[in-house]
């Protein structure tokens, strides 16, 4: 037997006895001459770090990971645990610094922001491997839930689920950010909430696991609570069925149902347009809630209701555009001058697109005017984010003592875009600058190029709008905690 395999087993067996550290002592000047034997290493050197709760071991095993990166992604095969491992990793560091500090690492980007790409590759990578992919959006799905980004952490543990339909950890993350989500469409709340209900309880969880029994517990005494009567009621939303009246109205439907353009989830079917909405009663709902001060609530359904609608005029210029639907506003003059010999012709949808892209710095205001309201700052000027967020390395003061968790995503969100992890996040600042821009000619005749940026900025704002929602209501139900420390992950070995 090799010296490498001789001591690996003599340290698994030391931490079998709960000698970590003797464990980690054992196997950490080894060296190693395959991928297989790092990640034996690592592995070992993972669950000492975690056992310990010794951010440096987790730090060396990190290094080591990135260090001989070029080596392990050498096999392809190799290449999903590679990104899997460093995303877990660093996930793993955030809580074991949390539990060193006891409180929330909320801004620590310099392990989120990388552990979500590093999730993100892995996920490509895996293609193929159906049981490594469930695995990979559940523990993403976690991430994001940490983060506050309770908003995307329904659409990756939704995903899980599809994957494997048995899968507990899926199912339950799915419970859990349904019955989140259930107050950001007030119209569908009854039925995201009796959806959760039924899925919990139709999941097998038979382990022998406190925490989780009582997480499980917690869950069903509170959707108990808020459906009351309502859970044994037959659902009454249709499934599976869009009803339009044109083509033209089912084209809208499809595109936004596809493109996931719409502010509220649906529980039903996930295609039905009539069961998804866009939190259309929001004011009302909101207006009508009491708590530290209705009329706040009251602002905060005004300014939401007018940014929804922006929103909803921005989407339906961008889907115009891919259709070219002709429109009857003048918006299709284009004046020709025959002595350019490049002129080309802008169809008037796409003149349309444009000039509503570059009237987006509104929306963007707006919602800096809804931080502001839930910040209790001054709005009475048109505010720039960084005014009340800060940036993307020194958050907002008024941020870090904040403990509703939408606020954080919204926050995480947005420093994505600044950053340039969102395709079509510069549209705003480059448009309103001037539509004669050689950048602005060149995008209004690249339709692809302009259909992707604006999508992706698109996409960026129905998120962001979300969190905005998610605010109002956990404020309005006094949901405002600081939430568990970020869930340990397991090493995963190539092959397990």
């Amino acid at each position: 037997m090799k010296i490498f395999s001789k001591k690996l087993v003599a340290a698994q067996s030391l931490m079998a006895r709960g000698g970590f550290r003797e464990a980690f002592a054992k196997v950490v000047d080894i060296p190693v001459n395959r991928p297989d034997e790092l990640f034996s290493k690592i592995a070992l050197m993972a669950d000492s770090g975690i056992a310990l709760r010794d951010a440096s071991i987790l730090k060396y095993g990190l290094y080591l990971m990135e260090c001989h990166s070029r080596d392990i992604l050498a096999i392809p095969s190799y290449s999903p645990y590679l990104w899997f491992n460093i995303a877990n990793l660093r996930t793993n560091l955030l809580s074991v610094k949390e539990s060193e500090g006891a409180k929330r690492c909320w801004y620590n980007r310099n392990l989120t922001a990388p552990a979500r790409e590093a999730y993100t590759k892995a996920f490509e990578k895996a293609e193929g491997n159906k049981t490594l992919r469930m695995r990979i959006l559940n523990a993403h799905a976690r991430l994001l839930l940490g983060l506050g980004r309770d908003w995307e952490a329904f659409s990756l543990f939704h995903m899980a689920t599809r994957l494997d339909s048995n899968n507990q950890d899926g199912n339950l993350g799915r419970v859990e950010t349904l019955a989140a989500l259930a107050g950001t469409a007030p119209a569908l709340e009854t039925e995201l909430l009796k959806e959760a209900y039924v899925n919990l309880n139709s999941v097998d969880f038979s382990k022998d696991d406190s925490n989780l029994s009582e997480l499980i517990q917690n869950l069903k005494l509170q959707l108990e609570e808020r459906l009351g009567n309502a859970r044994e009621a037959e659902c009454t939303y249709p499934k599976n069925t869009i009803l339009t009246n044109s083509d033209q109205e089912h084209f809208m439907v499809m595109f936004s149902l596809n493109n996931r353009l719409y502010l509220t989830p649906c529980a039903s079917c996930r295609i039905c347009d009539r069961a998804v909405g866009d939190a259309a009663t929001l004011g009302a709902h909101h207006a009508l809630v009491g708590g530290k001060a209705a009329g706040r609530y009251r602002k905060a359904a005004i300014l939401t209701g007018r940014l929804i609608e922006r929103y909803r005029a921005l989407r339906a210029a961008l889907i115009n555009h891919v259709r070219k639907i002709e429109l009857q506003d003048g918006a299709e003059f284009q004046p020709h001058c025959p002595e350019l010999d490049d002129w080309q012709p802008v169809h008037s949808s796409t003149t349309a697109l444009i000039t509503a892209l570059a009237g987006s710095p509104a929306i963007l205001e707006g919602m800096a005017s809804c931080v502001a309201l839930f910040l209790d700052r001054d709005f009475t000027v048109p505010l720039d984010f960084r005014q009340i967020l800060g940036s993307s390395d020194t958050p907002g003061t008024n941020l870090v003592n904040e403990k509703n968790p939408a606020l954080h995503g919204f926050w995480d969100l947005w420093i994505d875009g600044m950053e340039g992890f969102i395709k079509g996040a510069e549209l705003p600042e480059l448009l309103s600058q001037s539509l004669a821009s050689p950048e602005s000619e060149r995008l209004s005749l690249n339709s692809e190029e302009l259909t992707a940026k604006a999508l992706g900025l698109v996409g960026w704002f129905r998120n962001l709008i979300g969190y905005l929602i998610r605010m109002a209501d956990r404020e309005a139900r006094g949901e405002i905690e600081n939430p568990p420390l970020w869930p340990l992950q397991t090493f995963v070995l190539p092959g397990e």
